[in-house]
C-alpha cells in the first residue's frame, strides 16, 4: 500500500523536522525523568543514612544516660533520679521503634527484638526500690555491657547499610549511564534514519522534475514517468510535461514545415539543374566557352542550395533522433570511393585530387547515415581547400574501433572558432574569399551522426598540415547502441578505382594519423 504524500513541499519538510526531532525529544525527556527518579532515591538513602546514624548514635547515648541515671539513683537514693532512668527508658525505646521501621534486615531485627528485651528487664530491675546501693548496681554492669555491645553491633550494621546504600546508588547511577549512552546511540541512529528517509522522499520528486529538466535541455522529448510526491511538485511535473508535449508539437511543426518548404523548393530545383544539366551538354545548341562556364556556376550554385536544404532536414531530424540507426555491414573504403566518384564534377572544377590510405574491416553501421556523415566533411573539406590542393582520408583500424581523418589544406581553424565548430549555423572566422557562404549545419550534422553511432568528430592538430583535420572516432559494432536495429542486407560499393580517373588517386597506408 502507497502511503500519501503531504498537500506540499513544506508540510512534508515540517513534518520531517519533527519526526527527526521526536527521537530526541523522546530520549531528552526519559532522561530527564530517570535522573529524578535517580535523585529520588538518592535524596531517600541520603535521609534513610542520617536517620540511621542519628538514631543508633542515640540509642548508645540514652543507654549511657540510663546507666548514667540508674547509677546516680542507687548511690545518692534520691527519689527525683528515678525520673531521669524512667526518661533514658523511654528514649531507648522511641529509637528501638525507629530503627524498627527501618529496612534493617533478619538478623538487625532479631538484635532490635533482644537489645528491647534486656533493655526491658534491665530497666525493672533498676525500678525495684528495695535494693539499692553501690554493690547492687555494680551487678547491673555486666547488663549494661551486653546492651552497649548490642548497640554497637546496630550501629556497624547501620554503617553497613549505609555502604549497601552507598553501593546501590553507584550501580544504579552506572546503569544509568550505560542505558542513556545507548538511548542517546538509538535516538542518534533513529533519527539519521528518519532524515535519510525523509531526504529520499524530499530528493525523489526533485529528482525526477531535474531528470525531466535535463532531458528537455537535451532534447529528449519522450513521455517521462509522472512525478510521485507532494501536490504541489506533481503539478510542477505535470507543467513540465505540458512544456515537453508543447516542445514537441513546436518541433513537430517545424519539422513539418521543413519538409513542406524542401518539397516546395526541390520540385522547381529539380526542373533547374535538369535545365541546367541540358544547357551544359548543349542540348539547345553549342555553347561559347563563356556561356559553359556561367552553366558550371548555375550547376554548381544548384548543387549547393539542394545540399543545404537537404542539410537543413538531415539536422532536424537527427537532433530528434527520428530515425533510428539500421544497422548493416558497411565496407567503409568503398563508401569513400563512391563518395569521392559522386562528387567526381566537384572536384574537377577546383582541380582537386583526393588521397585516400588505409583499409578499415567491415563495420557494423547505418551506411546512409555514415554517407551524410562523410560528405559533409569532404564538402567542407572541398570548400576551403585551394585549387589545385590535396584532400587525405586516411584510415586507422583498431581492435574495436576505427578512426578516420579528412584533412585539407585550407586556412585551417582560427583558435577562438574551435570552441563552437560543431554548433549548428556557426560561421568561422577563415572563409574561403571564393566560395558562397554557407549554412554552418554540415560539421553540426556530422557530429549528430558520428554520436548517434557511439563515436564522435573532432578537430585534430596533424604535425605538417598546413589546414584543418577532422577525425571521426567509429566503432566497428553499433548493433547495441540504443535505438538501433540491425538490417540484413550489407551495404558496398566498388572499392576499386580507375587510377587514370581525374581527381582521386588511392595510396599505400601512410603514418599520417
Amino acid at each position: 500500500m502507497r502511503l500519501p504524500y503531504p498537500r506540499s513541499f513544506s508540510s512534508l519538510l515540517l513534518a520531517g523536522f519533527a519526526l527527526v526531532t521526536l527521537p530526541l525529544l523522546t530520549g531528552m525527556g526519559y532522561t530527564a525523568y530517570v535522573q529524578e527518579r535517580l535523585a529520588a532515591q538518592t535524596r531517600q538513602a541520603i535521609s534513610l543514612t542520617l536517620q540511621v546514624t542519628r538514631t543508633t548514635r542515640q540509642l548508645a547515648e540514652d543507654i549511657s544516660s540510663l546507666q548514667r541515671s540508674a547509677g546516680q539513683f542507687y548511690v545518692l537514693r534520691d527519689p527525683q533520679l528515678r525520673n531521669g532512668m524512667r526518661d533514658a527508658h523511654e528514649a531507648i525505646g522511641r529509637a528501638l521503634q525507629t530503627l524498627h521501621a527501618l529496612p534493617y534486615g533478619p538478623s538487625n531485627t532479631e538484635r532490635l527484638r533482644q537489645l528491647a528485651l534486656r533493655e526491658g528487664v534491665l530497666y525493672a530491675q533498676l525500678s525495684d526500690p528495695a535494693n539499692v546501693g553501690l554493690r547492687r548496681f555494680d551487678s547491673f554492669t555486666e547488663d549494661f555491657t551486653r546492651l552497649g555491645r548490642l548497640a554497637d553491633q546496630l550501629t556497624v550494621a547501620g554503617n553497613a547499610m549505609v555502604d549497601d546504600q552507598v553501593a546501590s546508588l553507584t550501580r544504579r547511577a552506572q546503569t544509568l549511564r550505560t542505558v542513556l549512552l545507548l538511548q542517546a546511540a538509538a535516538a542518534v541512529l533513529l533519527s539519521v534514519l528518519i532524515a535519510g528517509l525523509f531526504s529520499w522522499l524530499l530528493n525523489r520528486p526533485v529528482r525526477q522534475i531535474d531528470q525531466a529538466i535535463r532531458r528537455l535541455g537535451a532534447g529528449d522529448l519522450q513521455p517521462q514517468p509522472p512525478v510521485r510526491g507532494p501536490i504541489d511538485l506533481v503539478f510542477l511535473g505535470q507543467q513540465l510535461d505540458w512544456l515537453r508535449q508543447r516542445l514537441r508539437e513546436l518541433d513537430e511543426q517545424k519539422l513539418r514545415f521543413l519538409r513542406h518548404v524542401s518539397h516546395e523548393l526541390k520540385t522547381p530545383l529539380a526542373s533547374l539543374r535538369e535545365g541546367v544539366e541540358l544547357l551544359a551538354d548543349g542540348v539547345g545548341g553549342r555553347l561559347s566557352g563563356q556561356q559553359r562556364e556561367i552553366a558550371q556556376i548555375m550547376r554548381g550554385n544548384a548543387r549547393d542550395l539542394q545540399q543545404r536544404i537537404e542539410n537543413l532536414i538531415n539536422y532536424s531530424r537527427a537532433q530528434r533522433q527520428l530515425d533510428p540507426l539500421v544497422s548493416s555491414g558497411v565496407d567503409l573504403p568503398a563508401l569513400l570511393d563512391a563518395l569521392v566518384r559522386r562528387n567526381e564534377l566537384a572536384l574537377r572544377a577546383k582541380r582537386l585530387r583526393v588521397e585516400r590510405s588505409g583499409q578499415t574491416p567491415l563495420l557494423k553501421a547505418d551506411a546512409g547515415k555514415l554517407d551524410t556523415l562523410f560528405e559533409n566533411l569532404l564538402i567542407n573539406a572541398m570548400r576551403f581547400s585551394p585549387e589545385g590542393g590535396v584532400i587525405r582520408l586516411d584510415l586507422r583500424a583498431g581492435p574495436d574501433a576505427v578512426d578516420v581523418t579528412v584533412c585539407d589544406q585550407g586556412p585551417g581553424v582560427a583558435e577562438h572558432d574551435r570552441a563552437h565548430l560543431f554548433k549548428p549555423f556557426f560561421q568561422g572566422s577563415r572563409q574561403p574569399p571564393s566560395a558562397a557562404p554557407g549554412n554552418g549545419l554540415g560539421l553540426a550534422i556530422a557530429q549528430e551522426y558520428a554520436q548517434l553511432h557511439g563515436g564522435g568528430v573532432r578537430l585534430c592538430d596533424t604535425p605538417g598540415q598546413t589546414g584543418a583535420c577532422f577525425c571521426v572516432h567509429l566503432p566497428i559494432d553499433i548493433s547495441l547502441q540504443p535505438g538501433s536495429t540491425t538490417a540484413s542486407t550489407s551495404m558496398t560499393a566498388q572499392s576499386s578505382v580507375q587510377d587514370d580517373e581525374p581527381g582521386w588517386q588511392q595510396t599505400q597506408p601512410c603514418d599520417h594519423p
